[in-house]
């Protein structure tokens, strides 16, 4: 009986385990964690300076001690423990706007999970109403949220990509599909003499653009552009190096070959107009690959917000990808952050795919 009460628990767990991510991302959007400032206030405190009911306060700050976001000292105060001080928006991990992207617009397309299980079909289109990128066009405030999760997500990558990778020789970096320019900004920090140019939809470069201006990183506006495209059109030649971080994982196989097909074109434009005594330009694909059980809770996700037939792509498959689409790949590097990155060139022996 003993044993039959523990899986019980078990199980009734991981059925409420939506309430408690709900619970940290209202954590995360009123900023507890950035009003507590590493320290502790009562939940009467707490829930004047957010605006809320003071007794639903002491219940959420409550549950959040339940899992171990929050403790409560000698007084009965309350405080964010270590491992969430990341919810703080200084912190310089931060993944305030992670939890609150995760836990609530994806959150709410995983509510179509079973449409996405019977019909393979987009959750997120069911929930909704559009994809997951025209939602964004016509959500101003899930966009500006989204925009800034993937600045934090890309944060501690580009820290790795520069400790892995040499950059000599290279002048201009194109990030294809690079949103707010956050690997760019990560980048271009560490590297004076480098440029960089964010091609996304022409509303993300917009935000981006402006978002640069106002940020401490206004510095970068001289070497930092934001060019608007469509990846499945067209992309900016004139890089010494491409990348795509977290893109192809969006899409399915015949989309990922025709986006990466766009890039070659320009790969090639590149390098036709340097001549022949100027290094190829090379195309860097960062994606975590599929490679265990705990993977396939993102390949999951990503069948329910992203597009229809999309399927995580292991070390072999993005290979199968790159060679489909004209790329030979000369290395791969796990970083630590989990990702690979796919070092690739042109093939000069075919043409460019179209």
């Amino acid at each position: 009986m003993e044993a039959e009460q523990k899986h019980a628990m078990a199980v009734g767990q991981l059925a409420i385990g939506g309430w408690f991510s709900r619970a940290l991302a209202v954590t995360a959007r009123l900023g507890i964690a950035d009003i507590l400032d590493g320290g502790h206030l009562p939940h009467t405190e707490i829930a004047e300076r957010t605006g809320s009911d003071p007794d639903v306060m002491l219940r959420l700050l409550r549950a959040l001690v339940f899992v171990g976001a929050a403790e409560r000292d000698a007084d009965g105060a309350f405080g964010i423990t270590e491992p969430f001080q990341q919810l703080r928006t200084d912190h310089p991990l931060s993944l305030r706007h992670t939890v609150m992207l995760f836990a609530e617009t994806y959150d709410d397309a995983f509510g179509a999970l079973q449409h996405t299980v019977s019909t393979g079909k987009s959750g997120f289109q069911k929930v909704f109403g559009a994809s997951i990128f025209e939602h964004f066009e016509r959500d101003p405030e899930a966009a500006r949220v989204f925009d800034l999760a993937m600045v934090e997500l890309a944060r501690p990558v580009a820290v790795s990509l520069l400790r892995a990778r040499d950059f000599s020789g290279v002048g201009t970096i194109v990030d294809v599909g690079g949103g707010g320019g956050a690997m760019l900004r990560g980048i271009l920090r560490s590297l004076p003499d480098v440029k960089g140019v964010s091609t996304d939809r022409h509303s993300v470069c917009e935000r981006a653009a402006a978002d640069l201006a106002k940020s401490p990183d206004s510095g970068l506006a001289d070497r930092l552009t934001f060019e608007p495209a469509d990846f499945f059109q067209a992309v900016p030649a004139g890089g010494d190096l491409y990348l795509l971080k977290n893109v192809l994982r969006d899409w399915a196989f015949e989309s990922g070959r025709r986006i990466l097909g766009t890039v070659a074109r320009a790969m090639t434009t590149t390098a036709q107009k340097q001549g022949a005594d100027t290094p190829v330009p090379h195309l860097l694909v960062i994606e975590p690959p599929i490679t265990q059980d705990f993977d396939a809770a993102r390949e999951l996700f990503q069948m329910v917000a992203c597009e229809e037939g999309m399927h995580g792509l292991s070390e072999e498959g993005m290979r199968g990808l790159l060679d489909a689409a004209g790329f030979d790949v000369r290395s791969v590097h796990p970083l630590p952050t989990g990702h690979n990155v796919y070092d690739a060139t042109v093939r000069t022996t075919t043409e460019a795919p179209r």
